[in-house]
């Protein structure tokens, strides 16, 4: 069925370029075919004309009423509440049997609205009783920087979880003290002093520049890390065992997040301590991504939306290639065709 088109439009502004890459291209597509698409603005529109039509159309959203800006990163009390809601559901699958009980997660950290909402939702699990799930003694969260600014602040001020910064938006103090006041203000439990405390002895953050790299892309680390996967990696059901089709690293989130999640796992093999009937205490860590296995695709025709870009934006297409072996296509605006990269996006409306 065709999904019902939404009251509103989205209008989206892309300021600069991540780096060329067939899964940031794909992004960009997804977004031209959606038919809820409004006013676009985009890099290679960085004019002075260009720059005063996206300042008032920002200006704009910010005055009228019709509709919410979001934050970078869909940073909101919203949005971190979506992700507590992830959490409790991944507790739900523990005690039923459908999830391992990990004892760290490791997740990308852009915005940082992502990492916060599995703050809260550990201290809510905790604080509901729910005992049994995310009970390894030493839980921690493992946030894993992918902007080379913000990792640099991490690095020289720790940024992020300094009690200090906890005035400023896009942290995650800040976040989560947002985020735990929203849920108090809907009707649910004030868990902010418990927040704040978990988040000084239970969430670690990395910010290796040499694993970081450029944002957008990948680095030679983390390159390395999914080229791994790509060749040795094994997909199975927790439930069955039953082996499935491989998903894919893209190098702008999740291997900035898999590549210390590895090196971890290394270093913990060597290590591993051995119980009392000698079978070891193996670790078990989880890879937490937001970005859906979907690429979607929406009625409208996100090729002639494309060919009709400017030559800077068409340029930046053209040179992203395909880094995954599990994700291959290509987009060419010189020779290529929709079909070159079509089946590994998924329609997810009917056309008219």
């Amino acid at each position: 069925e065709k999904l019902p088109a939404p009251p509103a439009s989205i209008n989206v502004c892309w300021f600069d370029k991540d780096e060329p890459d067939l899964d940031n291209t794909l992004n960009m597509l997804s977004v031209l075919s959606f038919p809820n698409v409004g006013f676009q603005f985009d890099w290679g529109e960085l004019s002075l004309g260009g720059l005063v039509r996206a300042i008032r159309a920002i200006s704009g959203a910010w005055k009228q009423t019709d509709f919410i800006p979001i934050m970078l990163g869909g940073n909101c009390p919203s949005g971190v509440l979506g992700q507590v809601g992830g959490v409790l559901e991944l507790a739900e699958q523990i005690l039923a049997g459908e999830s391992p009980d990990p004892s760290r997660i490791y997740v990308p950290v852009g915005s940082g609205c992502t990492v916060s909402g599995l703050i809260v939702g550990v201290v809510l699990v905790r604080h509901l009783g729910m005992t049994k799930a995310l009970s390894d003694p030493s839980f921690k969260i493992v946030g894993c920087n992918v902007h080379p600014q913000i990792s640099f602040m991490d690095r020289a001020l720790n940024f992020h979880v300094n009690p200090a910064f906890r005035f400023m938006p896009l942290t995650i103090v800040y976040t989560v003290t947002a985020a735990c006041r929203a849920l108090k203000t809907l009707g649910g439990p004030d868990i902010e002093s418990e927040a704040m405390e978990f988040i000084r002895t239970s969430v670690e953050l990395r910010s290796d520049a040499a694993v970081v790299g450029k944002y957008g892309g990948h680095s030679e680390k983390t390159r390395a890390a999914a080229k791994l996967y790509d060749a040795q990696g094994v997909m199975t059901d927790y439930r069955t065992g039953q082996e499935m089709e491989k998903l894919w690293l893209c190098g702008h989130f999740a291997s900035k997040a898999f590549q210390p999640l590895l090196n971890d796992l290394e270093v913990a093999q060597v290590g591993v301590d051995v119980d009392d009937q000698g079978e070891k205490d193996s670790k078990l860590y989880m890879l937490w991504m937001t970005k859906s296995a979907v690429q979607p695709r929406g009625n409208v025709n996100e090729w002639g939306k494309m060919l009709q870009a400017n030559d800077v934006v068409k340029e930046w297409a053209n040179a992203g290639l395909a880094e995954s072996t599990h994700r291959q296509g290509r987009v060419s605006t010189v020779d290529g065709k929709p079909e070159d990269y079509r089946s590994i996006m998924t329609k997810i409306v009917k056309d008219e």
